[in-house]
């Protein structure tokens, strides 16, 4: 099981040059990759700080987390995520979802699901060398038109939690950003909406990428960790229940259903949930956070499951602490548990 580590590059992070630097240090420290999200109004654009993160790394992949069609028609993603593919010699990954806090912080609502994975069937064709069919306009006949810059192929992942975004990305995507968090039972419920989804559309479940994604934290002293988590894992977990509660087990929905309650979306991002609604089951669900040993077994537990490529969201307060110390005592774990199940 090769398991790969990757970050989310922004948390907390405003500055270009530093954003540029930590996908620097991301890459000498050894993870996987680096990905950036779009903030519209509030951060800069992820295009253009990964373009820069390019020209500075050699290995690591680069990659958007999550970008939306909100914004951006798909033939401009395309275009965009090809020249930065040309840029990086084939490191880039596009990440896309169907719209989240900056979405409706703008006044718009998601892309609809059918629209959106329309749109990643656009975004799949071009990135991956083929034509998609362009009606006839005012001053064109009708026909098929290729992208003709960038480098191909462009792997398209899409961020899903619900069952019908899971079901949908199984469709059409190369890979799926499982947002619905890490409790092992919701990743086997999560990887079966998926594989549903893959076969409605003739596809080999096999040949999808499933990344397990979440907030991680880790600190010689465990409660710390889990104490510095929860303010960064409230926002994910409100995100997953806005709609239903169907993947929470009836034992741990009282609890839930509070914190859903009391969440207040108008705040800061660290402050829209009194810590002590957030319970032992949305800790466990949506953040990996202990010591290095406990951090390292979830996430063998997980490669046991078949998880075995993470994004990981780093509370921002503690960012580089918390990349330095998974790299020096968290990754060495893992490699331990990757040769002895070799």
């Amino acid at each position: 099981m090769a398991i790969k580590l990757s970050l989310a590059g922004n948390a907390g992070e405003r500055g270009f040059a530093a954003q540029v630097d930590r996908a620097v240090e991301t890459e000498a420290l050894g993870y996987q990759g680096i990905f950036f999200s779009e903030s519209l109004m509030s951060g800069l654009d992820p295009f253009q700080v990964l373009t820069a993160a390019a020209l500075r790394t050699e290995r690591i992949q680069l990659g958007t987390a999550i970008m939306t069609m909100t914004f951006r028609e798909p033939v401009v993603l395309a275009n965009q995520a090809a020249t930065l593919n040309e840029i990086s010699q084939g490191r880039a990954i596009l990440g896309l979802g169907t719209g989240d806090g900056t979405t409706y912080a703008m006044a718009r609502t998601a892309v609809p699901l059918t629209t959106f994975a329309a749109g990643v069937r656009t975004i799949r064709e071009l990135v991956n060398g083929r034509t998609i069919h362009v009606p006839k306009g005012a001053e064109r006949a009708a026909g098929d038109v290729p992208l003709r810059a960038g480098r191909f192929p462009v792997p398209v992942w899409v961020a899903a939690a619900g069952p019908r975004a899971l079901r949908a990305a199984g469709q059409v995507a190369d890979g799926v950003i499982l947002g619905a968090g890490f409790d092992l039972r919701v990743v086997e419920w999560a990887k079966e909406q998926v594989a549903l989804g893959a076969r409605e559309a003739g596809r080999d479940p096999a040949e999808i990428e499933l990344i397990g994604a979440g907030i991680a934290c880790v600190d010689d002293d465990g409660d710390r960790a889990r104490s510095i988590a929860r303010g960064r894992l409230a926002n994910r977990a409100h995100q997953n229940f806005r709609f239903t509660l169907e993947t929470v087990p009836p034992e741990d929905r009282p609890g839930v259903q509070r914190f859903m309650d009391g969440f207040d979306v108008t705040k800061k991002i660290d402050e829209r949930a009194d810590p002590s609604l957030i319970t032992d089951y949305l800790q466990q669900r949506f953040a990996i956070a202990g010591t290095p040993d406990q951090c390292a077994k979830r996430i063998a537990e997980l490669a046991q499951r078949g998880i075995t490529n993470f994004l990981l969201t780093l509370p921002p307060k503690v960012y580089r602490q918390t990349m330095r110390q998974w790299a020096a005592e968290v990754m060495p774990r893992l490699q331990t548990a990757e040769a002895a199940a070799a």
